[in-house]
């Protein structure tokens, strides 16, 4: 004898109210979880393991270009106000230039060959869902 649990294929009432509602938890968790927008935005620079520089990006008025020659292949790193890019490398990947311009806290561009990380730091301390 079956059930009438397993008789029953359409979805009910209120597995559509149960659906509506995991949906409404994941777009309230991503309202809420997403990384806040900082008051000022730091750039570091950091070459084979030596910080070679710290930029405030929020300070600035202008583009700078900054050319890194101590690099195992020489690089161009582009710094404007609230962002900054590689523009120009000579190592074989080219995979930092393709990352194109960061501009949150957070957020980094590495130069594998080069053993380069840029990165952005904020004003506010950013968590991730699972750390808290």
């Amino acid at each position: 004898m079956r059930s009438p649990a397993a008789d029953r294929r359409r979805p009910t009432l209120w597995d559509g109210l149960l659906a509506l509602l995991v949906a409404a938890a994941a777009a309230a968790l991503f309202f809420f979880l997403r990384p806040a927008e900082s008051n000022f935005l730091t750039a570091s620079i950091v070459l084979d393991g030596e910080t070679i520089g710290t930029y405030d990006l929020t300070g600035l008025t202008e583009p700078v270009t900054l050319t890194v020659d101590q690099a195992d292949y020489p690089l161009t790193i582009r710094l404007e106000p609230g962002r900054v890019c590689i523009g120009e490398s000579a190592c074989p990947s080219q995979d930092c230039v393709h990352t194109g311009w960061i501009s949150r806290a957070g957020e980094q561009i590495i130069c594998l060959p080069n053993r380069l990380v840029i990165s952005l730091t904020g004003g506010q301390q950013e968590f991730d869902a699972v750390t808290g």
